[in-house]
């Protein structure tokens, strides 16, 4: 009977908690608006922007989708992590300001430079810093993870990774960065005739051909992916470090992350016509589905053991088995 009387009275308590959740997390999709706006409004952006006209087509619903996702699965890795305070803000900035700005604008530039007007590429980068230095440390306000909480002992205590596995685990993500990139880029985006008239570039028969192609013409591409994904591991690894999860759940968490971060392709770009911004979202849709898998399992370290403590009669404690 005191049984069914303590489930009858934690089923609230639950739902109260689920409802709070929920409500914290739709406050960090708004917060990430203000943010945005914010950092455009100091770092420039704004002036910078009207140097190429108004965007074209519909902004609000692109914005609330790229709001939604990134608000989420932000949310789920501060909520997951075993962090708080600033050092999980920090972990927060990184990942975001590396992943979203750093390596993004990067290879903007790489491609795009020519097409920039004048100071926007600095106010990219200083409208992300901005936006970011904002959001990470008040998302993990509002998330209630800024004071750490007393639990019991932590089973996914961090691992120091061995220089060797690090190291085979490092070029793996490399090569596999590298050849993903070039892979769907080829049969996603390079199959649009109208990002190739865009970007300038042949049309070619074969994914092989491509790559001997780009090998010959353009080797440049090569360094700024392989430069791309040491970005992407050393902004990610903190990341992944602070979560208390599996593997599998790790690879997914990474994956979404990335993947929220490509709704970005979905706002109205005065720079990019619709058909080749499109065409990009797929591509980066389909990338970070695969390399942020791959990125989020390898960076996890082996599961722990888990350390039992025995307690003996008298009350010491015996030696873990």
């Amino acid at each position: 009977m005191s049984l069914q009387v303590a489930d009858m009275a934690v089923a609230p308590m639950q739902i109260k908690n689920a409802l709070v959740t929920s409500l914290r997390v739709c406050a960090v999709c708004l917060l990430f608006d203000f943010c945005m706006a914010a950092g455009a409004a100091l770092s420039g952006l704004n002036r910078a922007a009207q140097q190429s006209g108004p965007a074209p087509g519909e902004f609000a619903i692109p914005l609330l989708i790229f709001s939604l996702c990134v608000g989420a699965s932000v949310s789920y890795l501060i909520l997951r992590s075993r962090l708080h305070g600033w050092t999980l803000a920090s972990a927060m900035f990184l990942a975001i300001y590396g992943i979203s700005t750093v390596a993004t604008q990067v290879e903007t530039l790489f491609f795009l430079s020519n097409k920039l007007p004048a100071g926007m590429a600095r106010a990219l980068f200083l409208q992300g810093a901005i936006s970011t230095l904002f959001f990470a440390p008040l998302a993990v306000l509002v998330l209630g993870k800024w004071r750490g909480q007393m639990s019991g002992p932590d089973t996914h205590a961090l691992t120091r990774p061995r220089p060797a596995s690090a190291a085979w685990r490092v070029a793996l993500l490399v090569v596999a960065f590298v050849f993903l990139y070039m892979l769907f880029g080829y049969f996603v985006a390079w199959q649009n005739p109208e990002l190739r008239a865009y970007y300038g570039g042949p049309s070619w028969p074969t994914f092989l051909a491509a790559l001997k192609g780009n090998w010959a013409n353009s080797p440049g591409i090569f360094a700024l992916a392989a430069c791309r994904a040491v970005l992407y591991i050393v902004c990610v690894f903190p990341l992944v470090r602070m979560l208390r999860v599996g593997r599998w759940e790790s690879a997914a968490a990474v994956a979404l992350f990335l993947c929220a971060w490509t709704t970005a392709l979905l706002l109205p770009n005065p720079l990019m016509p619709a058909s080749v911004a499109r065409s990009h979202f797929v591509e980066t849709l389909g990338f970070s589905l695969v390399f942020g898998s791959l990125l989020g399992w390898l960076l996890n370290p082996a599961p722990p053991s888990i350390v039992k403590e025995v307690t003996a009669p008298d009350g010491l404690r015996a030696s873990p088995r």
